[in-house]
């Protein structure tokens, strides 16, 4: 099988094949990067190729190779081809795979790349060909992957879950998923999702008649004989001549579940073509929940999904569902997917709870990739708390670490103002251990009352003193970031900080001599005002990207840039790029302040013992 990889700028797809590379033997698949084989067969950089001939000249060039390579004879292939690559070139007859992530639309900053419209500011830039090219990438695709945020390189779990996603393995999937309309748009799509699912113990697969014909509904029913199906009632129409005729008996006959919706108006019909044993009511508003449970005799499971803002009516309706689990199910939903976490949790431990292939139906649904993750019926978690949250490195960062704990790890939005009330809820849930990020270090370290400590980016529940102890491991993050200017104290005057916000403290330990600008007025800070009108050898960037984020002085022209943000679309790195400077992401900073997390945790748990 031919394999073409797609997906934005700066996803990954060229270290995804590297990784597909390692884990398949070459006597099996062929990997091929067109970018590298273009530049390969012209002898020029793709940078070269771009100044010297243009982009159109480029992008017929690829066309070229890429029909030329598909023409060669191979084994399977998995080929890499730009962000750019017209897809409309893809055959059907090959597997088009778009490789995706959360942060794609967020924007990001290259600085090894030729940039493409350069009247516009780099993160405009590629956000508006991002968005141009969403709509391409969804037509062309047969498979989405969903693929997480961070390093995957020595990391055991992520490489082989996501080996076994990539190459149609997976096993004892368990869990729910909605087939979407996109199915029916391309045969292909249909064949490869039946390659992907069929026979991996998934518990059920959803038919919602809003989103699928009847004709391919019964398609479904008629050609994965052997599963589980929950057939869904979503769309707002008469039924009164559908429940006799042989379409409606089969369905119904051949479903496991039938899921009636009560914003549809009352069951009466359905209470009587469906026996009891087989029926769910599900309600999606809060306004149904009395009318859910008033009718809790007349059918054999209660689904709950409703939109829900905070952690108290989170508690509250999971303790509803706890009271009866084997009837009850309880499916939170939010607008930016924040419950996820909290699906992953009631893994195994309702009848219904979905996973998502691809978009999925609602945005809290965890990715499959997430799921695999997640072990059965754990007995805590950990989890990286901030606002924002998604785009943290943290889970796969500490995946293999709490594999051995048999603990997932999750993201958990808190927002500033919510703090007090969802440490108490998410304790009770089995919080353990936590990386936690902005806004949330000073609450951290009131929570864990140690008042030498004014910050905290690492918490730990001693669950036989009932207590939590934390500790920043920011300082020995930044020092492995600044490590070798530290030293230098007679220029450390040289070294400009640009904002700082709640790590001002951190820095300013480690480098008392350096001077400290606010990034929203420009200013230099309190002490440092005798700065003002020098020159910059290093800069250090410590805002977020913000409106009231100001860029440097233009005169100002440092040696290098490093960023405390590892994130594509820092301020930082666009700056870096304007002044086309050295630059050294946050990443190494990360990844020291990780690994001390790790002996901190490792302490904790050996004093607990």
């Amino acid at each position: 099988m031919i394999t073409i990889i797609i997906g934005h700028r700066g996803t990954g797809k060229t270290e995804l094949v590297k990784r597909l590379r390692l884990s398949i033997p070459e006597s099996e698949a062929e990997f091929i990067d067109l970018d590298e084989a273009i530049e390969e067969k012209i002898g020029k950089s793709i940078r070269d190729l771009f100044f010297d001939h243009g982009e159109s000249y480029f992008r017929e060039l690829e066309r070229q190779m890429f029909l030329e390579t598909l023409q060669k004879p191979h084994k399977e292939m998995f080929l890499v081809v730009g962000a750019g690559f017209d897809v409309a070139v893809i055959p059907e007859t090959v597997r088009t795979l778009w490789v995706r992530r959360q942060t794609d639309l967020d924007g990001r900053i290259f600085l090894n790349r030729p940039r493409l419209n350069p009247e516009l500011s780099p993160i405009q830039e590629f956000q508006d060909r991002a968005q141009q090219r969403e709509p391409r990438y969804r037509d062309a695709a047969d498979e989405i992957y969903l693929m997480p945020e961070g390093i995957f390189e020595h990391h055991h779990q992520v490489l082989s879950v996501e080996k076994s996603l990539l190459t149609h393995k997976l096993q004892n999937v368990g869990g729910a998923v909605t087939l979407m309309p996109s199915l029916m748009q391309k045969a292909r799509r249909w064949e490869l999702f039946k390659e992907r699912y069929q026979g991996r113990e998934i518990e059920l697969f959803e038919l919602r008649d809003d989103f699928l014909s009847e004709e391919f509904i019964l398609q479904v029913l008629n050609e994965m004989p052997h599963e589980q199906f929950l057939f869904s009632f979503r769309h707002v129409k008469d039924h009164a001549a559908w429940w006799g005729t042989e379409s409606a008996k089969k369905i119904l006959e051949k479903a496991a579940w039938v899921d009636w919706a009560l914003e549809l108006g009352p069951p009466t019909q359905l209470l009587q073509h469906v026996p009891k044993e087989k029926l769910i009511l599900s309600a999606h508003e809060e306004l149904h929940f009395s009318d859910l449970a008033a009718l809790k005799d007349q059918v054999a499971h209660l689904k709950y999904a409703p939109m829900i803002s905070g952690f108290k009516d989170l508690m509250k309706y999971h303790q509803w569902q706890t009271e009866d689990s084997a009837n009850r199910s309880f499916l939170p939903r939010s607008l930016n997917g924040r419950w996820g976490w909290y699906r992953l949790l009631q893994k195994d431990q309702q009848l219904i709870n979905f996973w998502r292939d691809g978009e999925g139906s609602a945005s809290d649904q965890p990715t499959l990739f997430q799921w695999m993750m997640t072990p059965d019926k754990p007995e805590g978690f950990a989890a990286v708390l901030g606002d924002p949250v998604a785009h943290s490195f943290t889970p796969i960062e500490h995946s293999d670490y709490f594999k051995k704990r048999n603990l997932p790890v999750f993201f958990v939005q808190i927002t500033r103002e919510e703090w007090n009330e969802a440490m108490p809820i998410l304790e009770k849930f089995g919080l353990r251990y936590a990386a936690v990020t902005a806004p949330h270090k000073e609450n951290a370290a009131k929570w864990c009352r140690h008042p030498e400590l004014k910050a905290v980016n690492t918490l730990y529940f001693d669950r036989l003193k009932g207590q939590w102890n934390g500790t920043s491991t920011d300082d020995d993050g930044f020092r492995e970031l600044i490590e070798g200017i530290g030293m230098l104290a007679p220029l450390q005057k040289e070294i400009f900080v640009w904002g700082g916000g709640g790590v001002l403290p951190m820095i300013e330990k480690a480098l008392p001599h350096a001077s400290y600008f606010s990034s929203r007025t420009g200013e230099p800070r309190p002490g440092s005002e005798s700065a003002k009108g020098l020159m910059p050898k290093v800069l250090i960037w410590a805002a977020p990207r913000a409106p009231e984020t100001v860029m440097p002085p233009a005169e100002w022209n440092p040696a290098m840039i490093l960023d405390l943000n590892y994130k594509e679309d820092s301020m930082g790195r666009e700056y870096a790029q304007l002044r086309a400077t050295n630059y050294q992401s946050g990443l190494s900073m990360f990844i020291g302040q990780a690994q001390q997390q790790r002996a901190f945790w490792n302490q904790c748990e050996e004093k607990s013992i």
